[in-house]
């Protein structure tokens, strides 16, 4: 079955070459909830990981930024209830990649 894949043109190798692992983000964690003024979700979180950061999927007391947009819901809200987490905007996240 993987060979007729491969004739059919379905790539089963995984080409990504080496991730960053130091960069100004480094061992800093991540996650991104509402709409973002300018970026694309999928723009930002590329950011994170091209300088050093990790995405996470949910809030927990292992993230370290949580990054509202508009109409951000109920992972502000549990945000808020943790305090080790720090609920920053899109400009305040562009300014973290610039340092």
């Amino acid at each position: 079955m993987l060979k007729k894949l491969e004739e059919l043109g379905i790539k089963l190798t995984n080409d990504k070459t080496g991730s960053v692992t130091e960069g100004n983000l480094t061992g800093k964690t991540f996650l991104f909830t509402g709409t973002l003024p300018t970026l694309k979700r999928s723009e930002a979180e590329a950011m994170v990981e091209a300088n050093g950061g990790k995405i996470l999927s949910g809030v927990s007391s292992k993230l370290d930024y949580l990054v509202a947009g508009e109409d951000a819901g109920s992972k502000l809200e549990k945000a808020k209830k943790i305090s080790s987490v720090n609920i920053i905007s899109e400009a305040d996240f562009l300014r973290l990649i610039a340092q």
